[in-house]
C-alpha cells in the first residue's frame, strides 16, 4: 500500500512564494528604443513598488548586460545612489588569468550568480534620505488612485460564459499578489526610474538578417526561458516568476526597413545640446550621443524592401502608434497589459511582418454559440512572402480558441496573436497574448505530413495562455500541473478535431513509450526542479504529465460519473479570471484537493503518491484459467516492475541527459513496488457477449475470481463462416445481429479464389478443436485505459489475440493484438491475419500500417515467402494500374492510403534472406523498391511528394544494409548494379534539391543520412568530403546540422580538425538553434567514444602460466568455473616439463571495463576521460569555445560541464600582472600647483619589481 501523502502546503489557495525583496511590484512601464543598424537598445524602466515594511532601505532590481550611467537612477523623481556591476561580464574570462580546461571549476564558480537562478537583484538602489516609507490608510478614497498606475483600464472583452458578470483581474481589481493585498498595513508606493542602454546582446534579444552575410529579412524578437534571468537581459525588472504585475510597454523603432539601416558614420554636434534632446524625448537613456548623425544608407536593400513597414508585435493590447516628432523615420508603438503577468511572459517582435487575419477561418457554429461581439480576434504575423503558409498552417486555430473558451472559460486576454520568426530554439515561446513561433512550423498547402504535429503544437500555444501564462505554478516542483493541463486540453481538442481513433492510437503509443523510458527517472514532482538541465527533461515531463492526467480523468469519470477533469479545469479558469492573484497560482496539493472537492473522487491521495510523487510505471504479468467446477475465471495479476535488470545498456541518444544528471547530482526517484487502483477486466465469453468486471488492485500479487455468465457452448466457427458467407458482408456497426460480434473486421479475402490467389491459410483442425473448447473468446486487462502500464499474458493463446483484433472495435485493443503478433513466430497463418488487416479499409490506418510493416517477418523461405508475396500483391491492388506492376500517378487526396503506401515500402525494405550469410534484402523486394522510386509520378498530384521520396530513399538504403556479417557472400552482378543505382538516386535527388529546394531541404538531409548509414555498414566507401561540403557558413541549418551529425556518427569525433571545427561553429554561429543542436551532436560524439563504438573491442588473448612463469601466448577458449578462470584444457600437465600449465585471461579487466562503459554512466565517463585526456588539440578548441563572446550563459555552463567530465582540476595557474608605471610630480612654481606624469619604465632588481616614488 502507498505511504501517507507527503506534507504539502495546506492552504486552499497558496500564494506565490513570499518575496525576499521587501517589496511587491505593482506596475511596470518599459520604454525601449531599438536600433537595428547597431543591434543595440536604449530605454528606461519605471517600476512602481509597494514596500512591505518601514525598514526598506534598498531596492534590489535584476539587470543584466545593461549600461547605467551615474546620477540617472531616480526614486520618486529624486536621484538615488546605486551599486551595479554587469553580471554578464562574468562570462568573460579575465585576461590576466592564464586559464585552460583544467581551471573549469574556477569559471563555474564565477558563473554561480548567473546559473543558480537566485533572485534578489544585482542592481542595488539606495532610497534617498529625503524619501520615507510611510503608511497609508487602505480604506482611503485615494488609495486606489495611488496604487493603480493608470487612470483608465483598457476594456476587457468578456466571454459569453462569464459567471455573474465578474470582472477579470486588472489593475483596478488586483495590483499585487495576495501576500501584499492581505497585509494589515499598506505603504505609499515608490516609483523607481532606471535609464539604461545595452550595446551588445548575448541573451534576451536575437537579431536576424542584420549583417551583410545574412540575406534574410531583418527582424528581432525576445528570447525566453522557464527560469529567471532572460527578461532582465532586455530591461531592468524583478525577474522573479512569482512577482507578477501589470505592464505598459512603449517601443520605438524605425518606421520602414530602409530607415532601420541608415548607418551612423559621421557626426556633428546637435545645435540644441543634450539636455534639449532628453527633455523632448522624456527620458534619460544611459548612453546618449551629444551629436546628431549624418545618415548614410549602406545595407543592400531593394527599393521595394526599403519601403516595407516595420511592424511591432508585443504582449498586451495595442494602444497607439505615433511618429517621432524629432525623427520622422522613427515611430513609437504603445502596448498595455492589464492582466498581471511575470516579466518572463513579456515578449515582442519587430520586423517587416505581414498581418494575416486568422479569424476568417472561424466556424459559423462557434460564432453563433459565442454570441455577437464575443469572439476574439486571432492574428498571425509572418515575414514577407509567407502569408499563404500562415493561412494554411493556422487554419484550425480560431476554432481551437473558441472551443477552449466555450469548454473551459473566458480567454485571459483580449487578442490571440502568433508571430513567426527565424532561429528560435524551441518551436513556440509563450508570452502574454502572444506566441513567438518558429518558421519551422510553417508549411504550404502542398505539404501534408507535418500537419498533425505542427497543428497540435500551435493549439498547445493557445492552451498555454490559460495554463502557463495566466495560471502559473506556485513552485518549480509544481510545473507539472501547468504543463500537464495545457497538454491535456490540447489532446482533447485534437480528439475533437481528428477523431477518437487517432486520439486513442496516439495515447497508446505514448503510454508504451513512457513505460519504456520511465526507468530510473525522477518523479513528476521532482522533475520540475531539473528542467533547466536541458530539453530532455522537459520532453519527459511533456510526455508523462498529460498521460497521468489522462488516466486520472478516466478514473474520475468511471468512479463518480462526472465530467472528469473538464469541470475542475473550468473552475480553475473561472477562479483565475474573477478572483484574486492567489487563485491564479496552482500547487500540487491545491490541485489535488480541487480534484477531490469538485469531482467527489476520494482516491486522489494514493494516486498522487504513486504517479506524481513516485516514479516508474507498473508492469503486470497476468495468468488466467477457467475453473469449470466453480464456473469462474481464476486470474492472478503480478506486478513485476522490481524485476527489471539492474544493468541496462546505455543509449547514445540519452548520453547528454545521463552525464548532466550525474554532474548535477540528480538521482532517480523511488520506484513504486506496488501500484494500486481500480482496473476494468473485460471478458468476452463464449456467446460473444462482453462482461466487464471492475476490480481493485491492492497488492503486488492480486488473485481474482471472476464469475462466468454464459451457459451455452460456443458456436462452431465453420458453421458461422458458412452462414456469414451466405448472408453477405456484416455491418460492424450492427447492434441487433448476433453475427455483429463475430468477424466484424478482417473478414475480407474469404472466397476460395482469393484464398488461393493470396496464399492464405486457415486454422488447422487441432487448433479449431482447442478454440471450440474455450469458454471465452478473449480477456482484456485495463479495458478502459485507466493505467499506464506494460501487460503480458502468460497463458493466453494466440487465437484469442486474433479474436480481439477482429472483433474488438476499440483501436487500443487492436493495437495490443498487433503488438503481440509482432513478436509471434514466423507462420503463414499469422501472415494471413496481417494481410487481411491490411486490406480491410475499415481498420484504422495506423493498425493497417502496423500490419504492412509486420508482414516482413513472414517473408521467409519456410513460409514460402508468403509475407513478401502478399505485400507485393497488396501494393499492386492498391496503387498500381489494374493487371500491371506500373504504379499509378500519386494521389494523396486519401491521406490514409498515402500512409499505407509508405508503410508497405518500409515493410518491403526489411525483408531478408535469412539463409544467406549476410542476410541481405531479397532481389525481388529491392528491385520493387527501386521501381517505386523510378516510376514515381507526381505531375497530377496536388500535394508535394518530398516525404514519399525521402521514405523511398530510406527504404532503398535499408535494403542495402545487411542484417548480419556472418560471412562474406559473393556479390553478383545484379547486386553491384543495384547498389550503383541506389547511389545514383541519392546523388540525383540531392542535386535536385540544390536547384529547387524541398521542404526544409528534406531530400538533402535524407540523402546525407542514407550515405552515412551506408558508409557505417561498409556498403559505401567512407568519404568525409561528401559531408564536409555542407559545413560552411550559409548552408541551411537543417543540412549543416545533419552533415556534422553524419561525420560524428562515422567516428570522426577523434579527428582533430573535425572536432575543432564543430566546437568553433558551435560557439560562433549566429543562430542559437544551430548552436543548440550542434551541442547535441558534440555530446553524441562523446557518447560514441565513451561507449567504445568508434573502434572495435579486441580483447587481449590469454597467456599461459607454467610453474608460475608466463609463457608465450596460448589461444584457447576461456570458460568460467568455480569463480576462477581456466583454459579449455584447464590444469593440463605438460609431459616434457612436468609442470602445471594454467591459462589466465589477462583481458578480464578489459572485459569488465567494456561492460562498465556500456552499462553505467560512471564507467562510460571514466572511459571517455581516459580516451581524451591527452588530446591537447581538443582541449584548446574546447577552451576557445568557452571563451567565445557569442554563446549564452547556459551554453558556457554546458561546455564547462564537458570539461568537468574530461579533465582533472588544476590547482595552480599563471596570473599576468600589468607592469607598474613610474609617476612623476613636478611643482609648477605656484602654491598648490603640480603636474603629475607617468612614464612606462620598468626597474627590476634581482627579478623583483622596484616601485619608486619621485617628488619634486
Amino acid at each position: 500500500m502507498p505511504g501517507v501523502l507527503l506534507d504539502m502546503d495546506s492552504h486552499d489557495a497558496p500564494p506565490p512564494k513570499a518575496p525576499e525583496h521587501g517589496f511587491v511590484v505593482s506596475h511596470q512601464t518599459v520604454f525601449l528604443d531599438i536600433d537595428f543598424s547597431t543591434q543595440s537598445l536604449t530605454g528606461r524602466s519605471e517600476i512602481i513598488i509597494l514596500p512591505q515594511s518601514k525598514d526598506l532601505r534598498t531596492i534590489k532590481i535584476d539587470a543584466r548586460q545593461c549600461v547605467i550611467q551615474a546620477n540617472t537612477v531616480k526614486v520618486n523623481e529624486k536621484v538615488a545612489d546605486f551599486a551595479y556591476e554587469d553580471p554578464m561580464k562574468l562570462l568573460e574570462i579575465p585576461k590576466q588569468y592564464d586559464w585552460d580546461v583544467g581551471h573549469f571549476d574556477l569559471q563555474k564558480d564565477r558563473l554561480k550568480p548567473l546559473t543558480e537562478n537566485t533572485t534578489g537583484g544585482l542592481l542595488v538602489i539606495t532610497i534617498p534620505k529625503g524619501i520615507k516609507v510611510e503608511e497609508t490608510d487602505q480604506f482611503s478614497e485615494n488609495v486606489t488612485g495611488i496604487v493603480t498606475p493608470r487612470a483608465s483600464v483598457a476594456p476587457f472583452r468578456a466571454g459569453s460564459i462569464a459567471i455573474d458578470g465578474a470582472a477579470p483581474i486588472s489593475a483596478n481589481s488586483i495590483q499585487t499578489p495576495k501576500t501584499a493585498a492581505d497585509q494589515g498595513l499598506r505603504f505609499q508606493p515608490l516609483t523607481v526610474s532606471i535609464p539604461f542602454a545595452i550595446k551588445k546582446f548575448r541573451d534576451g534579444l536575437h537579431f536576424v538578417g542584420c549583417s551583410e552575410a545574412d540575406q534574410r529579412y531583418p527582424h528581432v524578437y525576445t528570447k525566453h526561458s522557464m527560469d529567471p534571468g532572460t527578461a532582465s537581459c532586455i530591461f531592468p525588472c524583478v525577474d522573479d516568476p512569482t512577482m507578477r504585475c501589470t505592464w505598459d510597454i512603449k517601443i520605438t523603432c524605425s518606421r520602414t526597413l530602409g530607415d532601420a539601416f541608415k548607418r551612423r558614420q559621421t557626426f556633428r554636434p546637435h545645435p540644441k545640446g543634450l539636455h534639449h534632446l532628453l527633455s523632448k524625448k522624456g527620458l534619460a537613456n544611459g548612453i546618449v550621443h551629444t551629436v546628431a548623425p549624418i545618415e548614410d544608407n549602406e545595407l543592400l536593400l531593394s527599393d521595394e524592401e526599403k519601403l516595407l513597414d516595420m511592424t511591432v508585435v508585443c504582449s498586451g493590447d495595442l494602444e497607439s502608434e505615433t511618429t517621432d516628432l524629432e525623427d520622422s523615420s522613427k515611430k513609437t508603438v504603445s502596448f498595455s497589459c492589464q492582466r498581471i503577468v511575470a516579466a518572463k511572459h513579456i515578449g515582442f517582435a519587430i520586423g517587416p511582418f505581414e498581418q494575416v487575419d486568422l479569424s476568417e477561418f472561424r466556424e459559423d457554429e462557434d460564432d453563433e454559440k459565442l454570441g455577437q461581439g464575443q469572439t476574439l480576434p486571432v492574428l498571425g504575423y509572418c515575414l514577407p512572402g509567407r502569408s499563404d503558409e500562415v493561412r494554411h498552417t493556422c487554419t484550425p486555430l480560431a476554432h481551437a480558441l473558441d472551443h477552449f473558451l466555450l469548454t473551459y472559460g473566458a480567454y485571459p486576454f483580449n487578442e490571440c496573436r502568433f508571430v513567426f520568426v527565424d532561429d528560435q530554439i524551441r518551436d513556440v515561446e509563450h508570452t502574454a497574448s502572444l506566441s513567438l513561433c518558429s518558421n519551422r512550423l510553417l508549411f504550404s498547402e502542398k505539404i501534408i505530413d507535418p500537419e498533425y504535429e505542427n497543428t497540435r503544437t500551435l493549439v498547445h500555444a493557445i492552451a498555454s495562455q490559460w495554463f502557463g501564462v495566466s495560471i502559473v505554478p506556485a513552485e518549480k516542483a509544481d510545473r507539472w500541473t501547468t504543463f500537464g493541463l495545457s497538454h491535456f486540453i490540447t489532446n482533447l481538442f485534437m480528439k475533437n478535431l481528428c477523431g477518437n481513433n487517432e486520439y486513442s492510437f496516439r495515447q497508446k503509443i505514448l503510454s508504451d513509450r513512457l513505460v519504456e523510458l520511465d526507468i530510473e527517472r525522477p518523479s513528476l514532482h521532482a522533475l520540475g526542479e531539473t528542467l533547466h538541465l536541458g530539453p530532455f527533461e522537459l520532453e519527459f515531463m511533456t510526455l508523462k504529465a498529460p498521460l497521468v492526467l489522462f488516466i486520472l480523468d478516466k478514473r474520475i469519470i468511471k468512479a463518480s460519473g462526472t465530467s472528469g477533469l473538464a469541470r475542475v479545469i473550468s473552475r480553475m479558469v473561472m477562479a483565475s479570471n474573477t478572483g484574486t492573484a492567489a487563485e491564479s497560482v496552482v500547487s500540487t496539493e491545491n490541485f489535488r484537493r480541487s480534484c477531490e472537492k469538485t469531482t467527489k473522487y476520494r482516491q486522489t491521495e494514493p494516486f498522487w503518491n504513486q504517479w506524481i510523487l513516485g516514479a516508474g510505471c507498473p508492469r503486470f504479468s497476468i495468468s488466467q484459467k477457467f475453473n469449470k467446477k466453480r464456473l469462474c475465471v481464476e486470474m492472478q495479476i503480478r506486478q513485476t516492475q522490481e524485476a527489471l535488470p539492474s544493468q541496462q545498456n546505455l543509449n547514445k541518444e540519452s548520453f547528454m541527459r545521463e552525464f548532466k544528471e550525474d554532474v548535477n547530482g540528480i538521482y532517480a526517484g523511488e520506484l513504486q513496488t506496488v501500484f494500486t487502483g481500480p482496473m476494468t477486466i473485460r471478458i468476452h465469453e463464449a456467446d460473444g457477449t462482453p462482461y466487464e468486471h471492475v476490480v481493485e488492485i491492492r497488492e503486488g500479487v492480486q488473485k481474482i475470481d471472476i464469475p462466468y455468465n454464459t451457459k451455452y457452448k460456443r458456436l462452431k466457427r465453420s458453421r458461422r463462416q458458412k452462414e456469414r458467407l451466405n448472408a453477405g458482408p456484416v455491418d460492424p456497426n450492427a447492434e441487433a445481429s448476433e453475427d455483429a460480434l463475430y468477424y466484424c473486421l478482417g473478414d475480407v479475402l474469404q472466397s476460395p479464389a482469393e484464398i488461393q490467389e493470396w496464399g492464405l491459410r486457415d486454422w488447422d483442425q487441432e487448433t479449431e478443436a482447442k478454440m471450440d473448447q474455450e469458454s471465452y473468446e478473449w480477456v482484456r486487462i485495463d479495458a478502459d485505459f485507466e493505467w499506464i502500464c506494460d501487460k503480458s499474458f502468460i497463458s493466453m493463446p494466440a487465437y484469442m489475440y486474433v479474436s480481439q483484433l477482429q472483433q474488438d472495435r476499440d483501436v487500443v485493443a487492436q493495437q495490443e493484438s498487433m503488438l503481440y503478433l509482432k513478436n509471434s513466430v514466423t507462420h503463414p497463418l499469422v501472415s494471413t491475419f496481417l494481410i487481411r488487416t491490411l486490406m480491410d479499409t475499415r481498420y484504422f490506418h495506423g493498425i493497417r500500417a502496423m500490419a504492412a510493416e509486420q508482414l516482413k517477418s513472414h517473408a521467409t523461405e519456410p513460409c514460402n515467402w508468403a509475407g513478401f508475396n502478399q505485400l507485393k500483391k497488396a501494393y499492386r491492388e492498391l496503387f498500381c494500374y489494374p493487371g500491371s506492376n506500373m504504379p499509378q500517378p500519386n494521389d494523396f487526396s486519401d491521406k490514409r492510403a498515402y500512409k499505407i503506401e509508405m508503410a508497405i515500402a518500409r515493410g518491403l525494405s526489411q525483408i531478408r534472406d535469412l539463409e544467406g550469410p549476410a542476410r541481405r534484402c531479397t532481389k525481388e523486394a529491392r528491385q520493387m523498391l527501386l521501381d517505386m522510386l523510378r516510376f514515381n509520378d507526381n505531375s497530377s498530384n496536388e500535394y508535394a511528394d518530398y516525404f514519399k521520396i525521402a521514405n523511398l530513399l530510406n527504404c532503398l538504403t535499408d535494403s542495402l544494409i545487411p542484417d548480419a556479417n556472418k560471412g562474406e557472400d559473393e556479390e553478383d552482378h545484379e547486386l553491384i548494379e543495384y547498389r550503383e543505382n541506389v547511389f545514383s538516386e541519392l546523388d540525383r535527388y540531392r542535386n535536385m534539391d540544390e536547384w529547387a529546394n524541398s521542404y526544409q531541404n528534406l531530400l538533402t538531409v535524407t540523402a546525407l543520412d542514407c550515405k552515412h548509414r551506408l558508409m557505417k555498414a561498409k556498403v559505401m566507401p567512407v568519404d568525409p568530403l561528401q559531408f564536409a561540403r555542407y559545413l560552411h557558413d550559409g548552408t541551411s541549418d537543417f543540412v549543416r546540422i545533419k552533415a556534422f551529425e553524419c561525420l560524428i556518427r562515422l567516428g570522426f569525433m577523434t579527428t582533430t580538425s573535425v572536432a575543432a571545427l564543430l566546437l568553433s561553429v558551435m560557439s560562433t554561429d549566429s543562430s542559437p538553434y544551430t548552436r543548440e543542436h550542434l551541442f547535441e551532436v558534440f555530446c553524441l560524439g562523446l557518447a560514441t567514444i565513451a561507449f567504445g563504438d568508434d573502434k572495435p573491442f579486441d580483447p587481449v588473448p590469454p597467456r599461459a602460466v607454467q610453474n608460475g612463469q608466463v609463457e608465450g601466448e596460448v589461444h584457447g577458449e576461456v570458460v568460467m568455473g568455480g569463480g576462477d578462470l581456466y583454459g579449455a584444457d584447464d590444469m593440463a600437465v605438460d609431459g616434457e616439463a612436468g609442470g602445471l600449465i594454467v591459462e589466465q585471461d589477462v583481458s578480464l579487466e578489459a572485459r569488465k571495463a567494456q561492460i562498465a562503459r556500456s552499462t553505467t554512466i560512471e564507467g562510460a565517463l571514466a572511459a571517455l576521460k581516459n580516451e581524451l585526456k591527452d588530446d591537447k588539440s581538443l582541449a584548446e578548441a574546447l577552451w576557445k569555445a568557452i571563451k567565445s563572446d557569442i554563446i549564452e550563459v547556459h551554453e558556457q555552463a554546458d561546455l564547462l560541464d564537458i570539461c568537468y567530465i574530461l579533465y582533472d582540476i588544476e590547482n595552480t595557474w599563471i596570473m599576468k600582472l600589468q607592469y607598474p608605471f613610474y609617476w612623476e610630480v613636478h611643482h609648477l612654481g605656484k602654491v598648490g600647483s603640480v603636474c603629475i606624469n607617468s612614464r612606462f619604465q620598468i626597474l627590476t632588481i634581482s627579478g623583483h619589481f622596484v616601485f619608486q616614488e619621485i617628488f619634486e
